[in-house]
């Protein structure tokens, strides 16, 4: 019998509801190493989470954990930024008295942060949800107002247009986030959770409705690392705790090279109880709601630890050539780059493959396919950042904001 089955049958048998047994079983998981104020360039690395369950508007039957505890929490964790992810119902816009339901839930969950927060708080806390479609998979939504949104945008659009959402969502300043896209059933699984199929069926080539097909090409992240999924799925039933990050990071490159734009690799603990951890590493001009968003928008990323957000490249022979970061584009001088990264032993990750492995700061210098979009990555000890894209010619960050109203 394998550990996870065991501590499974053990708590059962103690009378441990799931959710119990979760919260216990991910008490072990890893706590990132936090830096605080560490700069690469211009840019300081702040860490956060970008998926967090949150009671109320949650239900009591999936999350124990309300605000105050959550602010706790993510303090204790030393978070810079938190994103509060209830969920929501596929096409909840669609249906008046569902659309008013979650309106008021948001609404009050923006009364109660700006009154346990101040005038001037440390944390940043961002209102969101998760759209949880059962059938086609979950997005994280986040940094636009639901409000807004939906002002201009009646229930008998969403059922004729629902991508239409989504635009106005983008058009707004918000971000979209594919939640654990590779969290596919566990059969054998002692609980129905884990035989439940979450990842998103797009990625898989079946067909989805037009909301599902939208969010797959205008999604600004990916989320990469899932601390549930790496710690307690992964780690105790796979039996390789790397299995879903590695995989949802491959495809991620992936995506990025064939929709030639950035995809941001993004982290969230996915917590639904008495615990929290920093997962998402962001390289941001500030700690401000914006400046998070922008870094986020320009793929400046980073998961599991801050140290791959060291990533630096550049173009070997010319004279004036400068640094540049995760999230930046490089031209290739003849098929050629060079890069380097700090904070242990690097492994380059070019276009989905081992290219190169080096010491903390040695700069290695990497062929790249010459004439096609390649994306670079960097895994720093437990550290996995996001793309730097070569050769690439891709459209600025911002485009995806422009991508909104009237756009099919």
């Amino acid at each position: 019998m394998t550990r996870a089955l065991v501590i499974a049958s053990a708590l059962l048998l103690a009378g441990c509801s799931t959710n119990v047994w979760i919260d216990r079983a991910m008490v072990g998981a890893d706590h990132p190493r936090v830096d605080r104020g560490l700069r690469v360039g211009q840019r300081t690395i702040f860490a956060g989470d970008l998926h967090c369950h949150v009671l109320p508007p949650d239900s009591p039957r999936h999350v124990s954990r309300e605000l105050p505890e959550t602010l706790s929490l993510a303090k204790s964790e030393e978070l810079d930024f938190v994103v509060l992810t209830p969920h929501v119902s596929p096409r909840f816009f669609a249906d008046d008295e569902k659309r008013a339901r979650v309106l008021s839930t948001q609404h009050e969950l923006k009364k109660r942060i700006a009154r346990l927060q101040g005038p001037s708080p440390d944390l940043v806390v961002i209102p969101g949800f998760e759209y949880t479609d059962a059938r086609w998979g979950h997005v994280g939504a986040s940094f636009a107002d639901l409000e807004e949104v939906l002002a201009d945008f009646s229930s008998e659009e969403g059922r004729d247009r629902p991508e239409r959402f989504f635009q106005r969502w983008v058009a707004r300043g918000g971000i979209l986030t594919i939640n654990h896209p590779v969290n596919r059933p566990l059969p054998e699984a002692p609980f129905s959770r884990l035989r439940a199929d979450m990842s998103w069926r797009a990625f898989r080539g079946a067909a989805v409705p037009p909301e599902i097909a939208w969010i797959t090409t205008h999604a600004h992240s990916i989320e990469t690392f899932n601390t549930s999924v790496s710690h307690l799925r992964d780690q105790f039933l796979v039996g390789e705790e790397d299995r879903s990050l590695r995989e949802a990071a491959h495809l991620t490159d992936r995506e990025a090279r064939a929709q030639k734009r950035r995809i941001a690799a993004v982290g969230g603990s996915d917590s639904h109880g008495e615990w929290l951890r920093a997962t998402t590493f962001v390289l941001a001009k500030e700690k401000s709601r914006e400046a998070i968003r922008e870094a986020i928008a320009g793929a400046r990323t980073c998961v599991r630890g801050p140290e791959a957000c060291t990533l630096e490249v550049r173009t070997p022979g010319a004279l004036a050539a400068r640094w540049m970061g995760v999230g930046d584009e490089v031209d290739p001088n003849g098929g050629a780059i060079e890069a380097r990264a700090t904070g242990g032993d690097v492994t380059f990750v070019l276009n989905g493959s081992v290219a190169a492995r080096a010491g903390s700061g040695e700069i290695v210098t990497l062929r790249v396919p010459e004439g096609r979009c390649s994306v670079l990555r960097a895994i720093v000890g437990r550290s996995w950042s996001s793309g730097v894209y070569v050769g690439c010619n891709l459209a600025s960050p911002s485009d995806l904001f422009e991508a909104g109203l009237g756009a099919d």
